[in-house]
């Protein structure tokens, strides 16, 4: 005699997805700080196209909100820099927005957030990590954006982006304010040293750094942090050092030094004239940053009144 609910438990799939995202929705637009009106707006700018191709009944996805989240962070990002850079020309901050922009900039912002949570995915796409991929979570995000200026128009979106970007802002104003116009530097100086450490040890055959707290000083509120990060090359341990004001930033400065030593043992640093650049000036910086909850008001930072960038020797002017 044949058991039936083995049989069911054998051949039947289940019907509901492998991640409830109303928990994690509910969360995101807590951090983000704004009350839908149009909830539908929400729902597509966190729908994927893989769930769209799931599901018969689904009718729209997350691309054509990517599309217009794209021109409005660029906008708000676009004006957030000449406010802060006045000294700066166009060529500078140009490239400053295309970093602040990129991929790995959005799905560092859309991780502190939470959306990949929040995201409604394709079983097979949840299944194989697409709440974590970069490229997924930095177009959802576009979307959002989308999706709040279309719900609330510019003066709605402007203050979010601004507090969704202001760590990474302060950053790119503080490096550029440090390496002024030595040439090539600014654009090597604003680079991902996370992502670019851990591509140069994989391309080496090397495991990924560690890092590691190693001081931190000063009361709660103007507390400085020490971050070493390590890595192992054959059987030598190469080690870089950053400091800042809060753990992440340090971690990026640490990561920055452990990629130039990597650099200039291995002989790169010799052939690239902006890395070379870069390693004649400082790298842990007086940054001042601290990290905020997401969500907060946004709180307008006075003009940073930055070194003349009119020397002909500026590569960007």
């Amino acid at each position: 005699m044949v058991d039936v609910g083995d049989a069911i438990r054998r051949t039947s799939r289940p019907l509901i997805p492998i991640h409830d995202t109303l928990a994690a929705t509910a969360n995101l637009a807590r951090r983000v700080g704004h009350d839908f009106a149009d909830h539908q707006l929400l729902d597509q700018a966190l729908t994927h196209t893989s769930f769209r191709n799931e599901r018969p009944d689904c009718l729209i996805d997350n691309q054509r909100l990517e599309f217009l989240g794209d021109a409005v962070l660029g906008l708000v990002i676009t004006e957030a820099l000449v406010e802060l850079m006045p000294e700066r020309r166009e060529g500078q901050l140009t490239l400053l927005k295309s970093q602040l922009v990129r991929e790995s900039c959005l799905a560092e912002v859309a991780e502190a957030i939470g959306l990949g949570p929040a995201l409604r995915l394709g079983r097979g796409e949840d299944q194989s990590g697409g709440r974590r991929r970069p490229s997924i979570l930095a177009d959802a995000l576009e979307a959002l954006i989308a999706a709040i200026f279309m719900d609330g128009g510019y003066v709605a979106v402007r203050p979010i982006v601004r507090n969704l970007f202001e760590d990474l802002l302060h950053e790119a104003v503080t490096t550029a304010a440090e390496l002024g116009d030595t040439p090539g530097a600014l654009s090597a100086g604003v680079a991902n040293w996370k992502t670019a450490v851990q591509e140069l040890l994989q391309q080496l055959g090397h495991q990924p750094p560690t890092y590691t707290v190693v001081s931190f000083v000063g009361a709660s509120n103007l507390r400085r942090f020490r971050v070493q990060a390590t890595a192992f090359i054959d059987n030598d341990l190469l080690t870089g050092e950053g400091e800042g004001a809060n753990k992440k930033f340090a971690e990026h400065v640490a990561a920055g030094d452990l990629y130039q030593r990597l650099m200039t043992m291995t002989g790169r640093a010799d052939a690239d004239p902006m890395l070379a650049a870069l390693i004649a000036v400082p790298t842990t910086r007086p940054s001042g940053l601290r990290p905020r909850p997401f969500g907060d008001t946004f709180v307008a930072v006075p003009p940073v009144r930055l070194p003349d960038s009119g020397s002909s020797s500026d590569p960007l002017r």
